[in-house]
């Protein structure tokens, strides 16, 4: 049987019977005493003499370098170090999405979360991407940041998605910082500040897209006029309800208009099943009126005489009657490329490019345009959509010297 130990040798510890479940009789545990620097009492018990009095000096000490904090705050900050060490990056990331939720868009917050599964929490084939995710957010460095963007950027050559990746997890950071889980906000490189130039896209030509119109089957040939033609984005297109195309002409020389007030997007559900949602214009610009090209009016007439129903159904639907995902607008619309056998690239957004440019060159100024086109941005209307073709450049030219020089040549 162990000696027990000589109490005078350990002042401010006494022994008392131990109380725990299962204790053998004589048991004892050692309690450990002091005056805390608050004035209050304070002890803990311990299984032995000398543990317990190296806790009273360990406090003791504290008190005299002025750092004790009374045992309680002590645990409360061990626990939260504890806490910390077990949240990591991608823990965090995807709990920070899930505080959007109702705030947001449901589709916005599945294409957040396609973004931050690919480039942070769930890399696939990049070790030095996937890294980023493992870290404790508490020790999360500048430096790691650092090495994450730029393994990101020599494994994955798609600038936009990974610099929109790196603000979902800049956003992240700044809540966590703003709920006192970091001391401060670590993503900042210099790198990721600058918007990617975005590729330049080759003006479609008026030709190929007629033929893509004339190769589309009848039930969606007016939802390609309205995206391909008329600007619309292709959700606004697959929208439209019955009641929201409108005559503003006469009978015998209609001018037909599309109110667009709100668009369909394509929303996953928690199976994995894609459907399509009904959702709001996202800014006031979005909500707008749009005369359709008088040359589009027997496309127009033919669905509404063949494809529609009540006033309140969706202007474009399947066999069944049922909306059209945008997944499958695009399908439609790549297998009519093919039987026209366009081989330019051409994609539904393309059609808002080519409305842009000719709408520019026939003389409308940048706020008409958006007006059109529901977007605000107007430098993304200068600098991105804006293709004035060489041709056209040229016959401008042409004026100018025939304008001032008096001169009828071409421009050389």
């Amino acid at each position: 049987m162990a000696r027990k130990p000589n109490l005078n040798n350990y002042p401010g510890v006494d022994a008392f019977p131990s109380t725990r479940k299962g204790a053998k009789k004589g048991e004892v545990r050692y309690r450990q005493r002091y005056t805390g620097a608050d004035g209050k009492r304070y002890w803990s018990f311990h299984d032995f003499a000398h543990e317990a009095a190296a806790e009273r000096e360990k406090q003791l000490q504290a008190i005299r370098e002025h750092r004790w904090v009374p045992p309680e705050v002590s645990k409360a900050e061990a626990r939260r170090a504890q806490e910390a060490q077990q949240l990591t990056v991608g823990t965090w990331v995807m709990q920070w999405l899930d505080t959007k939720r109702g705030k947001s868009r449901e589709s916005t917050l599945q294409t957040y979360e396609r973004t931050i599964r690919n480039r942070i929490t769930e890399v696939e084939g990049a070790p030095g991407v996937a890294k980023l995710a493992t870290i404790p957010l508490a020790d999360l460095k500048k430096r790691d940041v650092y090495a994450w963007w730029d393994e990101m950027a020599k494994v994955f050559p798609t600038p936009t998605t990974n610099r929109n990746a790196y603000i979902h997890l800049r956003s992240a950071c700044n809540e966590a910082v703003e709920r006192e889980i970091m001391p401060s906000n670590p993503v900042d490189v210099k790198a990721a500040r600058v918007k990617p130039t975005p590729k330049e896209k080759e003006l479609p030509k008026t030709a190929d897209m007629q033929a893509i119109l004339a190769a589309t089957p009848e039930r969606y040939k007016l939802a390609v006029v309205l995206f391909l033609f008329m600007g619309l984005r292709i959700g606004e297109a697959l929208g439209l309800k019955r009641s929201q195309i409108v005559n503003e002409g006469t009978p015998d020389a209609p001018q037909w208009v599309a109110q667009v007030r709100g668009n369909i997007q394509d929303v996953q559900d928690g199976k994995g099943a894609t459907r399509a949602v009904e959702q709001p214009p996202k800014t006031k610009a979005g909500r707008r009126d749009v005369p359709i090209f008088t040359e589009f009016n027997d496309v127009v007439q033919a669905h509404l005489d063949s494809f529609t129903g009540a006033p309140g159904d969706y202007l474009t639907t399947t066999g069944r009657g049922n909306p059209v995902k945008a997944t499958s607008m695009r399908n439609i619309l790549a297998r009519a490329k093919d039987r026209a056998g366009v081989t330019a690239k051409i994609t539904p957004h393309y059609g808002r490019n080519w409305l842009i440019t000719h709408l520019a060159q026939n003389g409308a100024t940048p706020a008409e345009i958006g007006q059109v086109l529901g977007q605000t941005d107007l430098k993304t209307i200068t600098e991105v959509y804006m293709k004035v073709s060489p041709e056209h450049t040229r016959t401008v030219l042409a004026k100018v010297s025939a304008e001032q020089f008096g001169s009828g040549g071409d421009v050389i």
